[in-house]
């Protein structure tokens, strides 16, 4: 296992590119903004609970391992954990190469062409450290010669700490089954949402059209998020128990490639032609007390 650290006088991140481009740690001083991630080996169907990692080519689920493009359906392979279903597309499983990194900057980067896509495409994250903020750019581009739907976004499992709250607005809020898949049915929000890190029960919401601000606060002080387009969708997922809340800022719903854009307004599907690159970035912003 090779880990790439990446440090200032206010951040700390280490990388693990071999275990699917995962940020194993992000730190602020001696806080842990994301769950520790201490794991002896890496199954990449059963992967550790912690720090962070790419959701490329999509997010989430395909409902029944369908894909639906161009008048054709690809049968994709279900992910053992949500069967029927796949989960979190494939870039996290798979072995990222470091292309240039320094103290405060890491490239990493992954082509895939495999059963769990049908279309070649390239991966790449980009990480750098800048005073008070960390940024991260994600991106996945078409290397096939017919387009295809694309997504991306961020999978991290931020650490639960005494007195933290996390305050996120989305404008809707999708309804979900057991299956944690949209039913088509959506809400209008209209006040931010308030999370404590001690909440007792399973929280799981699936938000669009959100603002792209996460604001994490600590007795320590504050971490913003702030994500650009097309991350216009947020899932936050707290399980009970568990010592991290998954907040999620993507660019689609669940299943979207699946839905008609023209019944599920803002389900949030791109369409990549030939050669073409989907890019998005977000940035985590430290405020002391």
């Amino acid at each position: 296992m090779h880990t790439l650290a990446l440090h200032n006088e206010v951040w700390s991140l280490t990388l693990l590119p071999q275990w699917g481009g995962r940020i194993a740690s992000l730190k602020v001083g001696e806080l842990d903004v994301f769950t520790p991630l201490h794991a002896g080996s890496f199954d990449p169907l059963n992967w550790p609970r912690g720090g962070a990692y790419p959701l490329l080519p999509y997010s989430n689920r395909l409902r029944n391992a369908r894909l639906k493009h161009a008048g054709l359906v690809h049968a994709l392979p279900a992910h053992p954990a949500a069967r029927p279903h796949t989960l979190h597309g494939v870039s996290h499983t798979l072995t990222w190469d470091v292309i240039e990194h320094s103290a405060t900057y890491a490239l990493l980067t992954v082509d895939y062409s495999g059963e769990h896509w049908p279309w070649p495409v390239r991966f790449q994250q980009r990480f750098e450290l800048h005073g008070d903020g960390v940024r991260l750019q994600l991106s996945v581009t078409n290397l096939g010669h017919t387009s295809m739907p694309a997504g991306l976004g961020l999978h991290p499992y931020f650490q639960r700490h005494p007195g933290m709250t996390v305050r996120f607005a989305p404008a809707l809020a999708w309804d979900i089954d057991a299956d944690y898949l949209p039913c088509g049915s959506v809400r209008e929000l209209i006040e931010p949402l308030l999370l404590p890190a001690d909440v007792a029960h399973e929280v799981a919401v699936y938000g669009s059209r959100w603002d792209g601000r996460l604001q994490l606060d600590y007795p320590q002080g504050q971490v913003l998020l702030t994500a650009e387009m097309p991350l216009s969708h947020l899932v936050v997922f707290a399980p009970a128990g568990a010592p991290y809340l998954c907040l999620e800022p993507v660019s689609h719903l669940a299943d979207a490639f699946n839905t008609p854009s023209a019944q599920w307004p803002e389900q949030g599907t791109q369409v990549l032609e030939a050669g073409q690159t989907l890019s998005a970035a977000l940035s985590l912003t430290w405020t002391p007390a």
